[in-house]
């Protein structure tokens, strides 16, 4: 099966608790933070301090994103490309503040959700999804941020995609397979069901006279071979003086079919 068939079903399926713990994990290694407040400056419009003793761990706040946005599988996944793009292209010794992450991820979000729907939620809608953590002025500063840092490129392809799913793409190609050997398994059982449903079907009442005694003399020499042990049977066939019997002038398939 291909990656492309698995990453259909997968952007077609539900949003997962697995799906939600990776995101969670490629976002905490987009950037190292710290709870100093002297690591970098405070950005515009940044939460107060009320705020920054009450941020909530990166699993709640993508939960709750995910509760109240409704937000189609595709486009929670394409995250992930835009994350690893953005960690990519930040410093390795790139040092944030503790809602920098939830940044981030929110910045990810909307811009995917734009990306891929032509109708998707104002900034001002996405703040109230935050419950009251960052204001429209915050969104809108995050949104402008980053897609500067990647360039205003928001393309993403289905290779992209399958790269950065590769963790859940690869199982569902395993179950493919397994669904596709079990039923061409069943084809075969059904197939050689009908041939053998063939062999002892009934003769048709439409028979000719000299048909039906074909069918009756054929019926009987396979009831004398049924009834002979295989010793019999193989000291039979050892026999060379033995005159040919009407046995012998049945089709080879007959006989041999009977034989073992």
């Amino acid at each position: 099966m291909s990656d492309q068939q698995a990453l259909s079903l997968l952007m077609s399926s539900p949003v997962t608790q697995d799906m939600l713990s990776h995101i969670v994990n490629v976002t905490l290694k987009v950037i190292q933070c710290k709870k100093s407040k002297t690591v970098l400056p405070s950005p515009p419009s940044s939460p107060n301090q009320k705020s920054s003793k009450n941020l909530p761990s990166l699993m709640t706040f993508i939960s709750r994103l995910v509760r109240y946005t409704n937000v189609y599988t595709g486009t929670l996944l394409t995250t992930l490309v835009y994350l690893e793009r953005l960690s990519a292209k930040l410093p390795k010794n790139a040092e944030g503040l503790p809602c920098t992450l939830h940044r981030i991820f929110l910045a990810c979000l909307i811009l995917s959700s734009k990306f891929h729907n032509d109708s998707s939620p104002k900034n001002y809608h996405w703040a109230k999804y935050t419950d009251g953590l960052f204001k429209s002025e915050d969104v809108n500063l995050m949104e402008r941020q980053l897609l500067s840092l990647m360039d205003w490129d928001l393309s993403v392809s289905n290779t992209d995609l399958i790269r950065s799913l590769k963790r859940f793409i690869d199982p569902i190609k395993a179950d493919l397979r397994k669904t596709s050997r079990v039923r061409r398994h069943i084809i075969k059982q059904k197939q050689h069901q009908q041939i053998a449903s063939n062999l002892v079907s009934p003769l048709p009442s439409t028979a000719s006279s000299t048909q039906l005694h074909s069918y009756v003399d054929l019926q009987k020499d396979q009831s004398h071979y049924r009834s002979l042990s295989t010793s019999s049977i193989y000291s039979l066939s050892s026999c060379s003086s033995i005159d040919s019997s009407p046995d012998d002038d049945l089709p080879t398939d007959i006989n041999r079919s009977y034989l073992y």
